[in-house]
């Protein structure tokens, strides 16, 4: 009896991780880039401004889908906690379903350090405008 609930927990809890990632990226393809873009360009006072966000968007969008296809690959191989294979790290795998559990954790990991970047260059453009 113990197993069934415990079953039961596990399939209610990969429902609501699957809701919550579909809303999740309904929202940020759906409300928050395109805002996001929109205001940056309507309301610019250089246009590196605009450019910087721009970039941000791209790379939030890039890490969205990455997130999307990395969670996927890491249920098709059925792995319940990732480790260095899994975030791009190591060497290359040459089993085709880890290389792109591989593939899509270096794609996570680079559109991570693209966002960084994109706030970094986007504080220093606001600093050196004085706003």
């Amino acid at each position: 009896m113990d197993k069934q609930a415990n079953r039961k927990f596990s399939d209610g809890i990969g429902i609501f991780v699957r809701a919550g990632t579909a809303l999740e990226a309904l929202v940020a393809f759906l409300i928050v880039v395109p805002l996001t873009l929109w205001f940056a360009w309507v309301r610019h006072s250089t246009m590196a401004e605009p450019v910087v966000l721009t970039l941000f968007c791209l790379s939030f969008a890039w890490g969205n889908v990455a997130m999307l296809k990395w969670q996927r690959s890491l249920r098709n191989l059925g792995w319940s906690s990732p480790g260095k294979l899994a975030f791009g790290l190591g060497p290359r795998p040459e089993d085709p379903d880890e290389l792109r559990l591989w593939q899509w954790g270096t794609h996570f990991r680079y559109s991570f350090v693209a966002v960084l970047l994109c706030m970094f260059a986007f504080g220093i453009i606001k600093w050196l405008n004085g706003g």
